[in-house]
């Protein structure tokens, strides 16, 4: 039978998440700070549902089979829990249209050179001749590029979009044309007396055709072009030298010193530099070659530097890292009646030259750590050129039959190199199944064979025995027996002993050692059973005794007590995670299942088993009194949960909950986030928020009591 607890509390608990636990999270993140939902669609779907729920709630109980759920009404409900979640699961993969771009990722036509793979950069570079911008070289040496005005901003965008080579090398004929402009065709005026005389400007200026240039590591020649300008007719010698940046010589190219010499109109020439290939993985590095003492052999004060009379040379590093990997993700090994011990190649391919290393620790699964193998943990190094190396693992031999067995070797923490993202732990860790098979000796016996068949597993009988002890141990301490726990208070004391007897009835439940860890669940799962059987019973009492319906009952304490949990997850998840999903995501998701599964699943079992049961003496007990009994008492049983005040109670808080999700809408648009915001609107929203919940529960108060009034008295 269902009484008003269950329909009720479920609409309170909603109410509480929307409401409370919304202002919670928007309360939690720091004043001009702002979370925002990142996964818009899916919260779409769970948003309706959250909604439709209490809808279809208020339709079942109160307008298509008034009081009654029969079986079609159950199962529908149920089924909308599995919609739910497909309907999620495609939101999620983007099944429902493209939807708005990513506000956090720039557009593709915004990103230009700067964005390129390093790689595509250097040979960008080397086929047109464009320099790179500052910014794409600060991008490849890992610097962040200045800030810069938003005039910078559009220029740069104006030259990405309309740059080309002829238009590079019409500036550089413009700029030939204006150099040439200031040799007079006629010989000046004489300076007045008394007026300082200028120098006379340089005839020729020389200089990098660029300032920046990026090459592959693997390119082993870079030519630098050199360029004059100006006045070609007589020759030109121009000094030049390396220098050093995060690049090193010898390691990473070959320094060069020397003069260039132009003959007579020679306009370009080249600098070669060459590039040495070291086979280490490692960042990109940067070197510079730089002009000097221009000159001309005929007469002084021909020939000056111009303005690009330095060149940034990025070297992108091609080498593949190395890679840490195993022959198998599994490997099974036959456990003998003594010890013995097994050898796990862990191999490594590309980049050998250097020494890479990486931890590895034994993990437990089936297999017991102590009875079935020896922990093993420790470094692995590989020197120079190694390509292998073993770790070697004991094998416990038992000498009776338990089944296989399994436990697992984990790499991680690779220094130097990386791991096969093929294999099993990804390119993070690389994770070795090793599975034990049983003594074939030891299977044959009698007494073995039995314990084959009932499956069980004798070090995890006797690791659970001691575990089990340990639960009623620490019960019994003061915060669980917790060693790293600081001394205990007067509050410590007074909740222990409020909940010892809470902690001894549950450490009743079997550790999970046992039966694969499902006698622990099964367990776990009929004592949660009994507690909520309690709790809703003693909430009923409290309600009777004070004489309070047990509708205000449902919406307030056993609602309340129910979503304590959710709203101390949802404040971690809203200040822990940079978006608002999986805060507000809880509140919705959590909403829609209430009613689909919490509800939707004992209507179904409850029908049934009415349906099956028919109108016994007990079920025309119950009703006889109610003024809807004749009507309940014709044909089959009937499953019947009374509206009474549900209808009201639902109305308000579907009313409550479009504001709510309003207000959220508004808030995105107006502080780009949900969640936080500036001080004093996030305070009014929190207030706001609280203040809906206190109406629904003050309206919905009042309308219990007038119905119990009327009905006279506690139910």
């Amino acid at each position: 039978l269902s009484g008003d607890l269950g329909p009720s509390t479920i609409v309170g608990s909603a109410a509480f998440n929307l409401f409370c636990i919304s202002a919670v999270c928007v309360m939690a993140i720091p004043c001009g700070e702002v979370r925002k939902i990142k996964e818009t669609k899916v919260y779409f779907v769970t948003a309706f549902f959250s909604v439709f729920a209490y809808l279809w709630l208020y339709l079942v109980v109160s307008v298509i089979s008034e009081d009654i759920i029969d079986i079609a009404e159950g199962v529908i409900t149920f089924l909308f829990f599995p919609l739910l979640i497909v309907l999620a699961f495609l939101a999620d993969k983007g099944y429902f249209g493209r939807g708005a771009p990513d506000e956090d990722k720039p557009s593709r036509k915004s990103q230009g050179i700067a964005d390129m793979s390093p790689e595509d950069i250097a040979r960008y570079s080397k086929d047109t001749g464009v320099e790179l911008s500052d910014d794409a070289l600060d991008e490849l040496m890992g610097a962040p590029p200045a800030k810069k005005s938003k005039a910078a901003y559009r220029a740069d965008a104006w030259r990405t979009i309309f740059a080309s080579k002829s238009q590079k090398s019409s500036n550089r004929k413009h700029a030939k044309n204006n150099l040439s402009a200031v040799v007079p065709v006629e010989a000046p005026p004489p300076p007045a007396p008394g007026c300082p005389v200028a120098p006379p400007l340089p005839a020729c200026l020389v200089q990098f055709s660029a300032r920046n240039f990026a090459v592959l590591e693997s390119v082993g020649i870079i030519r630098l072009p050199v360029c004059r300008s100006g006045d070609l007719s007589f020759p030109l010698l121009v000094d030049y030298r390396s220098r050093e940046g995060m690049a090193k010589e010898k390691e990473d190219f070959e320094a060069v010193e020397g003069t260039l010499e132009f003959a007579p109109m020679e306009a370009q020439k080249e600098i070669e530099v060459v590039i040495v290939q070291d086979g280490k993985p490692e960042d990109n590095e940067d070197f510079f070659v730089d002009l000097s003492n221009p000159r001309c052999p005929l007469k002084e004060g021909l020939a000056a530097l111009g303005k690009s009379m330095s060149a940034r040379v990025v070297i992108v590093d091609t080498d593949e890292p190395c890679v840490v990997y195993t022959d198998h993700d599994i490997l099974e090994v036959h456990e003998e009646a003594n010890d013995s011990w097994i050898s796990v190649p862990i191999r490594r391919r590309n980049s050998t030259s250097m020494a890479v290393s990486c931890r590895y620790v034994t993990e437990a699964a089936s297999a017991t750590e102590g009875r079935d193998y020896e922990r093993v943990e420790g470094v692995l190094k590989f020197e120079p050129h190694q390509l292998s190396v073993d770790i070697i693992i004991k094998i416990i031999g038992r000498g009776k039959y338990e089944g296989n067995e399994e436990f697992r070797l984990i790499l991680f923490e690779a220094e130097g190199a990386t791991f096969d993202p093929e294999t099993d732990g990804g390119s993070d860790q690389c994770i070795v199944s090793i599975v034990i098979l049983p003594d074939q000796a030891a299977a044959k016996g009698a007494l073995h064979s039995v314990v084959r068949f009932f499956g069980v597993d004798w070090d995890k009988v006797q690791v659970g025995q001691s575990s089990w002890k340990d639960q009623f141990r620490d019960a019994l301490m003061v915060n669980g027996g917790d060693e790293k726990a600081p001394p205990a208070n007067g509050f410590d004391w007074a909740l222990h002993i409020i909940t010892v007897p809470w902690k001894l009835l549950f450490a009743v439940i079997p550790p999970t050692d046992y039966c694969g860890g499902w006698l622990s669940f099964f367990c776990a799962l009929g004592f949660i059973g009994f507690v909520t059987a309690l709790i809703g019973d003693l909430a009923a009492l409290i309600g009777c005794v004070l004489d309070i319906p047990d509708a205000i009952t449902a919406i307030s304490l056993v609602a309340l007590g129910t979503s304590l949990p959710d709203m101390f997850a949802s404040k971690a998840a809203a200040e822990q995670d940079p978006y608002a999903d999986a805060s507000i995501g809880n509140v919705t998701g959590s909403n829609s299942v209430n009613v689909f599964l919490g509800l939707g699943l004992p209507w179904t079992i409850g029908s049934i088993y009415w349906a099956v049961h028919g109108r016994t003496a007990k079920w025309q007990q119950k009703y006889a009194e109610l003024d809807s009994f004749g009507a309940w008492n014709t044909g089959g049983g009937k499953f019947i949960v009374i509206g009474g005040d549900l209808g009201y109670s639902v109305v308000i808080f579907t009313s409550g909950a479009f504001v709510c999700l309003i207000l959220l809408a508004v808030r995105r648009k107006a502080y780009g986030g949900e969640l936080g915001g500036p001080r004093v609107p996030k305070y009014v929203t929190a207030v706001f928020l609280v203040s809906i919940w206190i109406l629904y529960i003050v309206l919905s108060s009042l309308k219990s009591l007038e119905s119990a009034a009327s009905s006279g008295g506690c139910r």
